[in-house]
């Protein structure tokens, strides 16, 4: 039984690392795209972060002058990776309250902390396409995300995916949730992504109080949450019965999300709440009515 439990933690933690560096040989940069920041660590070992941190935290260049601040993060919710940093300057070399999308292979994080660089030079910084924060574009329409990739010259991971469906985090901070029958499920509370991997690594979810988690939060892997588009709506899509709720969290006391052995408990609560064919069965059979 030892040998068994020994196999199936080494497996958990071997498996996330094998698939981030999968992603990471597919995302690689072709000829001619923008350069890796100088001295920036490996994508493999950038640090998880929450969105809701990464949102209002500021941006310096590597001269470490204070650039301006990320206003908003661009995220597929079908593909479950993040696309663009939005920054705002804030009036820095002149430009005004324009906002700018950024790729995030463009940014490197500093040390242990949440803080992110910037690796774009002044003159460089200065040309690149924004927009009006008064007139956020639709980044699902090809015009301004062409101008973005065409000056950044994107690596493969910002084009275009299948189902592909982006959105602002900001917009699923918060957002509720209802299970097939359209009742309360609980909210959105968090995302925690790798802007090394490009990748949304899971759902914080404040399940409501009929969930039996007494208003604590839980891990939950992108999977299960199904976003309806033509309604707005976002659907829960597991069966309660199959919640961990010691794997849930206080929302006050947040685990070290980048600790070996929580990346190893959370991955494995995240396997067990991928939907399975009996799930995506009951939703279609739901659509259907």
């Amino acid at each position: 039984m030892k040998v068994t439990i020994q196999k199936w933690a080494l497996a958990a933690t071997v498996v996330p690392v094998l698939a981030m560096s999968q992603a990471m040989a597919a995302d690689a940069p072709k000829a001619g795209a923008m350069a890796a920041p100088a001295g920036s660590v490996a994508a493999a070992s950038m640090r998880e972060m929450r969105a809701s941190k990464l949102i209002g935290s500021d941006v310096r260049n590597e001269q470490k002058e204070d650039l301006g601040d990320i206003k908003d993060l661009i995220i597929d919710v079908s593909n479950h990776r993040i696309h663009y940093a939005i920054i705002s300057f804030g009036g820095f070399l002149g430009m005004g309250d324009k906002l700018f999308a950024f790729p995030v292979s463009a940014f490197r994080q500093v040390g242990n902390d949440d803080e992110v660089v910037l690796n774009v030079d002044k003159a460089r910084l200065k040309a690149a396409p924004g927009f009006d924060s008064k007139e956020f574009p639709d980044f699902n329409t090809a015009k301004y995300r062409a101008q973005v990739d065409k000056y950044f010259k994107s690596s493969p991971a910002v084009k275009p995916m299948k189902n592909q469906l982006l959105m602002r985090a900001s917009e699923w901070m918060g957002k509720d949730i209802n299970d097939r029958n359209g009742k309360d499920v609980g909210e959105v509370e968090d995302l925690v992504v790798n802007m090394g991997s490009g990748k949304i690594h899971y759902a914080i979810v404040e399940f409501d109080k009929s969930w039996s988690l007494d208003d604590k939060l839980l891990a939950v892997p992108m999977q299960a949450l199904h976003y309806k588009a033509e309604s707005k709506d976002l659907v829960w899509d597991i069966d309660k019965a199959r919640l961990d709720t010691k794997a849930a969290f206080d929302k006050n006391n947040w685990p070290d999300i980048n600790d070996p052995k929580t990346m190893s408990d959370i991955d494995r609560t995240l396997i067990i709440l991928v939907p399975t064919t009996a799930d995506n069965a009951a939703s279609q059979k739901k659509g259907q009515k």
